[in-house]
């Protein structure tokens, strides 16, 4: 059974809605639903009841109308009779006005602007005019509904804030007319109205409100408007201002449609299985996916490359490297939504001060948005969280961690990205797959993008060195990880690569690494590990976790594990420089 009194008094039961016949009877109820699940006297029920002299036989005469309201209810039980007068039991989400008052309070706590107009638009629409506007008591109406009807109005004007906020000016001026002429001394109407109008343009009118309102509380109260009131109005007389409805940017200040990705890799190759897997992902309108994996397996080709070859982000597709293994210090969070933001668009002068702030903004200008953001290469679910766009947006986030963070507490999706198949490596290295050599090459370069790529410029370059002797070669391991080497800095060198996944570790998880790379490629179990370590089991299990979270070592089974052969290759190369350092 449902009550609803923002509005008509209507009973609802078995999707039936009909109102309550009898005056007396629909104010007696009214009084009890306002009150609902409260006990409310006999004289309290009469000064609402009777208007002028109550009836001789008051409780007698009360008693009455409780029986014929009872009568009226499909379940007559829930009118309860108490030791001192008459409550309605009513339930979660039975009462209309409850429904309002829960939603105004989550639009309260929403974490964004465009959440917090949902929940107040949500909570507005259940009111269906004046509250209990059939319902003919003037206790009512002076001492019980005025409460009410200055909650809907708080709700209101807070829905009109965030639609400020969020650039959303379409009808509001009209919107903010009626309102300020029904309620002339609230000045916040005032202040929205005025606000509405400079962010259309129309600072004039905006002035003339102000001039409007100014003669009113001058001419009939005797006092100025109010400092909030001034303050707007001199901030719009200089054009510009720092209140939040004033200098919130404007809405053409924003791309319609920004395409920030980098070029693609020019010369691809497989990934069948894990497009297919994105895509699904998308047609189950995942809103965070995560691509994992190790240095130089190819994760942000692989985004890059689904991103741009996918239609479906029609409002365009962001970029931010968050530098999470880099040579520079990670990007901050409110570093990467000043860039965010200026891919949007807005002016450096607009980015507000502060992660909040930023962040509040940028969820704003993402949501209900077919867009594509692209987190490239983070450190951890605290550097990518504050990043996360509005409803409706897609954020895809690269990063050699697993990000288990963001599974857990933001509803991410995961996809590791494996190593590539034999023949998809022999590809890359433009071998054919069947002989002996490419399939020994891609197993000394484990597979993997980054280091195939750079063979593949050495093969290239070296056209006279046969198969066989880069075989050779990288069978040597002192010279496998030079081979590997670019030889010119650059940040696509895997040994770089691979020192940025081993600055990033706690001193614990370092240690333990640097230890397990000299017992080469052999799979070993954690007892194995506080050997080799000289710690406690559970602490070196907590380390092996870590360092599977960031893929530097491969857990096979439950309690089985291995080196991930580059990783081990460079911490060995590294434990020796130190030594003959």
């Amino acid at each position: 059974m449902r009550y609803q009194i923002l509005g008509p008094l209507l009973v609802e039961h078995e999707q039936q809605t009909r109102s309550v016949t009898g005056g007396k009877v629909r104010t007696l109820l009214a009084a009890l639903l306002l009150h609902a699940n409260q006990q409310l006297s006999v004289a309290q029920l009469a000064q609402r009841m009777w208007p002028g002299d109550a009836p001789h036989s008051l409780r007698r005469v009360v008693q009455t109308n409780i029986v014929r309201l009872r009568h009226e209810l499909p379940w007559p039980g829930s009118v309860i009779t108490g030791p001192a007068g008459y409550s309605l039991r009513v339930g979660p989400g039975e009462l209309d006005m409850h429904v309002f008052d829960r939603l105004v309070d989550e639009a309260a706590a929403a974490p964004s602007l465009h959440e917090r107009a949902r929940l107040l638009r949500s909570a507005l629409a259940l009111w269906r005019g004046p509250a209990c506007a059939d319902v003919a008591s003037p206790w009512l109406h002076e001492m019980d509904l005025p409460p009410l009807d200055e909650r809907r109005l708080l709700a209101l004007e807070r829905r009109i804030e965030a639609d400020l906020l969020l650039r959303r000016t379409d009808g509001i001026v009209g919107e903010l007319r009626l309102l300020t002429a029904e309620h002339p001394y609230r000045e916040r109407f005032w202040v929205q109205l005025m606000a509405a109008l400079f962010r259309q343009g129309r600072q004039a009118e905006a002035l003339s409100a102000y001039q409007t309102l100014s003669h009113r509380f001058i001419g009939e109260l005797g006092v100025e408007p109010g400092e909030e009131l001034r303050d707007v109005h001199q901030q719009i007389l200089r054009g510009s201002g720092q209140h939040p409805l004033l200098s919130a940017p404007q809405q053409q200040a924003v791309v319609p449609a920004p395409q920030r990705l980098p070029a693609g890799a020019p010369h691809f190759v497989g990934r069948a299985e894990e497009f297919a897997t994105l895509d699904w992902h998308r047609d189950e309108e995942a809103a965070v996916i995560v691509l994992d994996g190790p240095a130089g397996i190819g994760k942000s080709a692989l985004a890059v490359r689904w991103l741009h070859g996918n239609d479906d982000f029609p409002d365009g597709r962001l970029h931010v490297d968050l530098r999470g293994y880099a040579d520079e210090p990670p990007m901050k969070p409110s570093e990467a939504l000043a860039a965010l933001l200026g891919e949007l668009g807005v002016a450096g002068s607009d980015i507000p001060y502060g992660v909040p702030a930023r962040a509040e903004l940028y969820r704003a200008l993402t949501a209900d948005r077919r867009m594509a953001v692209l987190l490239d290469n983070a450190l951890d679910a605290d550097q990518v969280r504050p990043l996360l766009p509005g409803p409706g947006a897609t954020a895809v986030i690269t990063s050699r961690n697993q990000l288990r963070g963001l599974v857990v507490h933001d509803g991410a999706v995961r996809v590791t990205v494996p190593r590539l198949e034999p023949a998809e490596a022999a590809a890359v290295l433009g071998l054919n797959p069947r002989t002996e050599e490419a399939a020994r090459l891609a197993e000394l370069c484990d597979r993997t993008p980054l280091a195939l790529r750079i063979l593949a410029e050495r093969m290239a370059r070296l056209p006279h060195v046969p198969p066989a002797s880069w075989v050779a070669e990288l069978s040597e391991e002192g010279d496998r990880l030079a081979a590997l080497d670019a030889g010119d800095g650059a940040p696509g060198d895997l040994p770089r690569a691979l020192s940025w996944s081993y600055r990033r570790l706690e001193p614990g998880p370092a240690e333990l690494m640097r230890r397990l790379s000299a017992y080469t490629s052999r799979a070993f179990t954690t007892e194995r590990a506080a050997e080799l370590a000289a710690a406690p089991v559970p602490s070196v299990r907590r380390q092996l976790d870590r360092l599977v979270g960031v893929h530097l070592i491969e857990q096979l089974n439950h309690d089985r594990y291995r080196v991930s052969p580059l990783a081990g290759l460079y911490g060995r190369h590294s434990a020796l420089a130190e030594r003959a350092g």
